[in-house]
């Protein structure tokens, strides 16, 4: 009797110990590292323009491990209208731990290479570095004044950050020119080293009315001739 009257208490105890954590445990499971959610945010963020294609290489954090990660995407803006959406989801929503891995783009004009898409996780080192999703969008170089980057997480927090895109290389590349006092590209047909002439002719076309506007010719050979 004495013998159960000590293992009793300490088989409730070992009880309510397993009762508290059961639930901590699946919790954690589900949000990975296990801690209060906190929203994702960006590590890296790079583009590269190269053989007319923009690959953007981005790293987005979430300490609740990356796969808390829902979705991100890549927003394309022409003078604050959104011209393309580009979006890798983990899963179909919040509710479905189902992962789909699964890059689109609203738009037809099909400017999002899903072949050269990619994405990868890290699995090692520090909780932080356990926490990363890298991702690779990959589209054809087209005209856009700013890019706008979403993330959010399964319990609907959304991480934004935005950058305003101005490459002289992107506003001027394969078939597209800028016109002065014009805010918006215009595209035609032809090589670039013609486009490089097209470019040298309007400088010069550009000069000789400068001159011809303020006299300058005229000026100089007055001052020969006195001279």
């Amino acid at each position: 009797m004495k013998i159960a009257k000590v293992i009793l208490p300490f088989a409730i105890f070992i009880l309510f110990i397993l009762i508290l954590t059961i639930p901590l445990t699946a919790s954690a499971g589900n949000a990975g590292v296990g801690v209060l959610n906190v929203s994702p945010q960006y590590n890296i963020i790079r583009l590269v323009q190269q053989d007319n294609y923009i690959r953007m290489y981005l790293t987005v954090s979430d300490y609740n491990s990356w796969m808390d990660i829902l979705s991100v995407s890549v927003i394309l803006e022409d003078s604050g209208i959104d011209k393309a959406i580009f979006t890798f989801k983990q899963y179909i929503d919040g509710t479905s731990y189902e992962s789909i891995n699964e890059f689109s783009e609203d738009t037809h004009e099909k400017l999002l290479d899903l072949k050269k898409c990619s994405y990868d996780t890290s699995n090692g080192g520090s909780v932080e570095e356990k926490c990363n999703l890298n991702l690779l969008f990959v589209f054809q170089s087209t005209w856009f004044t700013r890019l706008k980057v979403e993330a959010s997480d399964r319990a609907g927090s959304i991480a934004t950050i935005e950058l305003d895109y101005t490459s002289d290389d992107l506003a001027r590349s394969g078939n597209i020119i800028i016109i002065p006092g014009i805010n918006t590209p215009t595209r035609i047909e032809l090589e670039p080293y013609l486009l490089d002439l097209i470019s040298v002719l309007i400088a010069i076309i550009g000069t000789r009315y400068v001159f011809k506007k303020t006299n300058i010719l005229k000026t100089m050979s007055a001052i020969y001739e006195k001279a």
